[in-house]
């Protein structure tokens, strides 16, 4: 699930303001639910974000902003940690007859 916020530059009907205005998630097979942020909080069920895009997009007035997929970043930041060595790391750095390198190599 992907979620996303509807940013509204210009708000042509004076009703939704400016901003942030809607929240919204891509659900795996595609469909889409949108929240607005206001005081009329309906929510509606689109078939795709190509929808939403052209019933609310204003002529681009108002866009899609996708928030980061905070669980696949944090799964790859683990992997790189896993697998992280600093030693060898360096020792990629360091000329292999080097002092710093010997030091390295010992421990």
């Amino acid at each position: 699930m992907k979620i996303f916020y509807l940013k509204r530059e210009e708000d042509e009907s004076g009703v939704s303001g400016t901003g942030r205005v809607a929240q919204g998630f891509v659900f795996d097979n595609g469909k889409v639910a949108v929240t607005w942020l206001s005081e009329h909080p309906s929510v509606t069920v689109y078939d795709n974000i190509g929808e939403v895009h052209a019933i609310h997009g204003h002529g681009g007035k108002t866009v899609v902003e996708f928030e980061p997929d905070y669980k696949r970043a944090c799964g790859e930041l683990k992997s790189v940690i896993d697998n992280f060595s600093l030693p060898e790391l360096v020792k990629e750095k360091l000329q292999p007859e080097s002092p710093a390198s010997k030091i390295i190599s010992k421990n």
